[in-house]
């Protein structure tokens, strides 16, 4: 008798994966990005998630997942997959400007994969899904993002085996041939979890660190039904590691601080990127530069504050100071997403 898990046919298209730019107004040059995963999980997802991951070569972005659920089996192999990785994760929905993941006549915009913005409203993780969120080492889900869990139901699919043994004889000598048919019977379900998969889930959710109180809300809920989980008990339970919502991972003001984020990027326009280089090729060398293998002095871009109030990507010379307008506060450096990290106009590029 074969069996295994079922996934729902009504729970709309499949998980898809993205990596996307915040596009809030005033954002650029420096925007956070995103790992959008939205759609139901199927068997299939954590492979498509695997080969997702190859072309992160090697960032850390956080996830932003909205999913009402699907194959148990496959969530538990993506929580496994994003712990790895050490992956944030949030309960969110991501709105794209144009065209989402998984469309292909969509032309994905300049410097970055996709556009749009994460929000909580509306946005779920229900059934199987807190199990693929259990594997990020933060976990937010506040605001007004669902987070449901309830009992899981089997599809039990049991076969017959029938075996048919003929004879012949050829140039004098008898063989012998079996035959085997196998007979699929009507397939059943049930609506409880066994013993066996129960045990497999407390040591999952005991190895992500999550609370046995998942697992019994799970058991306690109907199949039929969806328990949504206050933020409380999330806390409680260790199921959410802070009362925070997603954008305390998408926010553009995120990019602001010091330092900043690592899934803050920045993105010059080509008018921005051809000013610093102009600048920096005729700058003599102070007293702190030093001279880069193109013939130029080393720089840094720094973000300063600009005499209407705003602020504007100035190449500041190898140890030399923002330029600050009197009266202004000073604000980070950055090269290239790394705070504090310079560069010279041989490798300048964002």
């Amino acid at each position: 008798m074969a069996f295994a898990e079922e996934t729902l046919t009504n729970l709309g298209p499949p998980m898809q994966f993205g990596i996307v730019r915040s596009n809030a107004p005033g954002c650029e040059p420096i925007c956070p990005e995103w790992i959008s995963a939205q759609g139901s999980i199927e068997a299939g997802t954590p492979v498509l998630f695997k080969r997702f991951l190859k072309t992160l070569d090697g960032r850390k972005l956080p996830i932003i997942v909205n999913s009402p659920g699907g194959s148990v089996d496959a969530a538990l192999q993506l929580g496994r997959m994003i712990r790895k990785n050490k992956f944030e994760i949030a309960v969110g929905m991501t709105t794209f400007t144009g065209c989402p993941p998984g469309m292909d006549l969509c032309q994905p915009g300049e410097g970055a994969t996709y556009f749009g913005i994460a929000s909580d409203s509306g946005a779920m993780c229900n059934s199987a899904c807190p199990l693929m969120f259990a594997g990020g080492i933060r976990r937010l889900a506040g605001g007004q993002a669902y987070v449901g869990v309830h009992q899981i139901t089997t599809t039990y699919f049991p076969t017959k085996r029938q075996y048919r043994t003929t004879y012949r004889t050829v140039r004098g000598k008898k063989y012998r041939y079996t035959t085997e048919y196998i007979i699929q019977g009507d397939s059943y379900k049930v609506y409880t979890m066994s013993k066996s998969l129960e045990r497999r889930l407390a040591c999952y959710l005991s190895e992500m660190g999550v609370e046995k109180g998942v697992l019994l809300t799970m058991k306690n809920t109907p199949a039929s039904a969806i328990h949504q989980l206050e933020l409380q008990n999330m806390l409680r339970m260790k199921l959410v590691t802070s009362g925070d919502y997603s954008g305390l991972l998408t926010l553009a003001s995120i990019c602001r601080a010091n330092p900043m984020p690592e899934n803050c990027r920045v993105i010059m326009s080509p008018t921005d990127k051809a000013k610093p280089v102009a600048n920096v090729a005729e700058t003599k060398p102070s007293s702190s530069g030093s001279e880069s293998p193109s013939g130029g002095f080393e720089s840094r871009l720094m973000l300063c504050p600009d005499t209407d109030g705003k602020s504007k990507l100035i190449a500041v010379a190898l140890g030399e100071a923002c330029p600050t307008p009197r009266g202004a506060e000073s604000w980070p450096v950055w090269s290239g997403g790394t705070v504090g990290r310079p560069y010279s106009l041989m490798n300048m590029k964002p």
